[in-house]
């Protein structure tokens, strides 16, 4: 029993939380507010193509970081990691477009996500985009250029911060109606020879089993280039600064990861990608997706298990957290530091 005990101590070994950049402004309260019960942050400073620290390739809504280095100095001081919290594709939501010419909105708009019929997504009106299920305006995850900016964002942060890891989000498809850029199909049609833009009206053509296996080797296509593209950050990460963390916010069904979003998370694991990923399980019911995920990876400990403390009880979270202490996965993460900030009756589920 005594065995016991330990094994589910330690299963919480990462106790997170996610800090959302419009809580920035209480960086000179934030280590005291989190009270030691946690023991990693992911701190949000790159959002809707924007940066919170002053950089050289994207807007700035913050332009002065000693903030931020006092907040990871005070994290330190704590043990306390610090990953910095990056939203790699997500490029603007559904407030009025920004006018800043130095956003990819204006300045590239040639490198957004693409439906079937050529058409982009910055000609969608919010109001589609929010029926479809979609958050907003999506930069082209296969796009060399898109790539390139990214990489150099990711390299900025490492090189001028002392963070302990990166933590991508929204490193994904917004739906898989919009697979269609050209440098997508441009890779698919080298290969292949065919445009996959292409494939209904080759339908008759090809046959019935034709078709299915075309789009089936292109939905895998798919997924495979954006798992090349997180081997190329875990490359750089590794030249720059090895022993980095990587780790990702991913969608917790694992069917809908690949099949819709294109987010072949288990294969990054299993491959060593990342160094673990972080389910934003934001449910009641856990369970099924904890079992699904146990029986999908090489190794649960590279799961944290992403808890919806946002709209979920304190009651209710004190059951996931235990359901997650008697699991193999590695620990939890809170969604958000708001919700902390608001009601401190959160801060005692944890222990010190």
């Amino acid at each position: 029993m005594l065995f016991l005990g330990i094994l589910l101590i330690a299963h919480l070994n990462i106790k997170a939380i996610w800090i959302p950049r419009w809580w920035i402004k209480d960086h000179p309260a934030i280590i005291s507010t989190l009270n030691n019960r946690f023991n990693h942050i992911y701190l949000q400073i790159f959002a809707l193509g924007q940066a919170y620290y002053g950089s050289e390739y994207t807007p700035n809504k913050i332009v002065n970081d000693q903030w931020l280095k006092n907040l990871i100095r005070q994290a330190h001081q704590h043990r306390i990691k610090v990953s910095a919290w990056i939203n790699v594709f997500y490029s603007w939501g559904y407030a009025s477009r920004t006018t800043d010419p130095f956003h990819p909105l204006n300045r590239n708009p040639n490198w957004y996500v693409t439906d079937v019929r050529g058409r982009t997504i910055l000609n969608y009106q919010p109001e589609e985009l929010r029926r479809m299920g979609i958050e907003g305006y999506f930069l082209a995850p296969a796009n060399p250029r898109v790539q390139a900016y990214i990489i150099n964002i990711i390299k900025e942060i490492i090189k001028k911060y002392d963070f302990d890891g990166i933590h991508l989000d929204y490193i994904r498809y917004p739906d898989e109606k919009f697979i269609y850029d050209y440098s997508l199909r441009s890779k698919f049609l080298r290969k292949y020879y065919i445009d996959p833009a292409n494939l209904t009206g080759l339908k008759e053509r090809l046959g019935p089993w034709g078709y299915e296996d075309l789009r089936y080797k292109y939905n895998v296509f798919v997924n495979n280039d954006l798992t090349r593209f997180i081997a190329r950050i875990r490359k750089t990460i590794n030249r720059i600064r090895p022993g980095l963390e990587l780790s990702v916010a991913v969608k917790p069904n694992i069917l809908d990861a690949r099949t819709r979003f294109y987010q072949d998370w288990p294969e990054w694991l299993n491959q060593g990608l990342v160094d673990y990923v972080c389910l934003m399980s934001y449910t009641p019911y856990i369970r099924r997706i904890l079992n699904k995920t146990r029986k999908s990876i090489k190794n649960p400990r590279g799961v944290i298990i992403g808890l919806g403390a946002y709209y979920l009880s304190p009651e209710r979270i004190k059951n996931q957290i235990e359901i997650v202490r008697q699991s193999p996965f590695s620990g939890i993460s809170f969604f958000s530091y708001e919700t902390l900030k608001k009601n401190p009756e959160y801060l005692r589920l944890l222990p010190y």
